[in-house]
């Protein structure tokens, strides 16, 4: 990588974006962390640490992106911004035609709660649910120079171990996880497109001297 220093607002700039890309991605995820910590009290040490397996996963596989782009023109990583705007696309015309994504989320976690959530299904569960993780962070760590790299990785830990810490707080009381969640929904396609354009537009000042 080429590195340049970032000032005091792109790094901002470049933290709420992170952390709003988590959060938008994983909104379904909390809902089933919420529901599956609600239904097995017992074992929310195990749904816990399959969600944080299934988020260190796609953190891996974002992570041969930075690999990736090492190996590509720099002029061709920009266009990895058309995936997380695409999706974003997606999934503002889904809500605009009704769709409610939290429900199908809540729908599987009790499912799944059903037959026992131990560590291995919440694993499976949360890791099925992340394509959407992965159309953001794959293309933002390809373009991204070692000194943004080092701060997206560990942002996208801290937002995971909050994440689960914040399901914890609430597992008790569903209804306000879904009150956020519905909130959190409207913003995703946002998020989702504010980050294809960010990749598309950012990336010539992230990897050429």
């Amino acid at each position: 990588y080429i590195t340049h220093s970032m000032t005091g607002l792109e790094l901002v700039g470049l933290m709420l974006l992170v952390a709003g890309s988590f959060a938008a991605t994983n909104v379904d995820n909390h809902i089933l962390l919420v529901v599956l910590m609600g239904a097995e009290p017992g074992r929310r040490v195990s749904v816990v640490l399959g969600f944080l397996s299934a988020a260190a996963c796609v953190l891996v596989i974002a992570a041969l992106g930075a690999l990736v782009g090492t190996g590509l023109d720099p002029a061709l990583l920009g266009y990895f911004g058309l995936v997380p705007l695409g999706f974003g696309i997606v999934l503002l015309y889904r809500r605009l035609r009704g769709a409610r994504p939290e429900e199908t989320a809540a729908g599987e976690a009790r499912a799944v709660a059903r037959y026992g959530a131990g560590g291995l299904s919440t694993f499976l569960l949360m890791f099925s649910n992340s394509g959407d993780s992965l159309a953001i962070f794959f293309p933002l760590l390809a373009e991204s120079d070692l000194q943004s790299l080092l701060w997206e990785v560990g942002l996208f830990v801290t937002m995971a171990l909050l994440w689960a810490a914040l399901a914890w707080r609430i597992a008790d009381q569903p209804g306000i996880a879904l009150q956020i969640e519905r909130i959190g929904e409207k913003l995703v396609p946002w998020i989702m497109m504010g980050a294809g354009i960010y990749i598309l537009m950012n990336t010539a000042s992230d990897t050429l001297a």
